[in-house]
């Protein structure tokens, strides 16, 4: 009987052991008999890890400008802990910066230190820290938001310490058709948060609408080859949008192949 019980445990053991090696999906968020989204666990936290801007602060020119930032407890170029056991797309540089410009695509910066055009006008700027497969890294020191006006024509966009605000990140791009490829859905959250009973995200993919009330990375399963079109708008309790300049995503499109 001990002998019984000795397997049972290590059979139990091994279970909830490969359960944690390969964390990728949790909950069931949205079901419509083919589009699938989870909740997405993820490995390592990085609750220490820093982006810090050093230049420029304030005053910028109307055209390209280096920005020179410093990474504290996180390592560009490196593939991130567990990305071999995640079925994500994974970039074979490593991880990397998101540098967003307003309400564009996101740049993929492998470098503390680069370029970036800013022309005429009021520009919101994001840079968060990324790992190899795009997840962002939520850590409250991660990312780095600044306003910037540029020239005459300019005016302030947001309270940077006080109004809401939501980023896009993924999906982008191409995707491979894949039985066991999965499609990240991730955002930006800066002065705000998540529940139940307050502020949501909600998600409109391929005229299916869902809401989520964490802040987490999701998982997309089932999309068939083709184009596919997704938005993303932050609202509050009773369904209605958060104004803000960036607080809808406006239509994104990707493609799976």
């Amino acid at each position: 009987m001990k002998n019984l019980i000795f397997i049972y445990y290590l059979l139990f053991s091994f279970s909830i052991f490969s359960q944690d090696a390969t964390p990728i999906k949790n909950g069931l968020i949205y079901d419509n008999g083919k589009i699938k989204v989870y909740s997405k666990t993820t490995e390592t936290k990085y609750f220490d890890a820093k982006l810090l801007l050093k230049t420029p602060n304030r005053k910028i020119k109307p055209g390209a400008n280096a920005f020179k930032y410093e990474v504290v407890d996180y390592r560009l170029r490196e593939q991130t802990t567990g990305s071999e056991n995640e079925l994500l797309a994974n970039s074979s540089k490593g991880q990397h910066i998101h540098f967003i410009v307003d309400n564009g695509p996101y740049q993929a910066k492998y470098d503390p230190n680069f370029e970036a055009r800013l022309e005429s006008g009021s520009h919101l700027v994001l840079a968060f820290l990324s790992r190899s497969f795009h997840e962002s890294v939520k850590a409250k020191n991660a990312f780095v938001l600044k306003q910037y006006r540029v020239g005459v024509n300019s005016k302030r966009l947001v309270n940077l310490k006080k109004d809401p605000m939501l980023f896009y990140s993924r999906p982008k791009g191409t995707y491979s058709k894949d039985k066991k490829n999965q499609i990240l859905l991730d955002f930006y959250l800066v002065n705000t948060e998540l529940s139940k009973n307050g502020n949501k995200v909600k998600v409109t993919l391929d005229g299916n609408s869902f809401t989520v009330n964490k802040w987490q990375a999701y998982i997309i399963e089932g999309l068939e080859v083709g184009e596919h079109q997704i938005e993303i708008t932050l609202i509050d309790t009773n369904g209605v949008a958060i104004p803000g300049p960036f607080n809808n995503s406006g239509i994104r499109i990707f493609t799976v192949e």
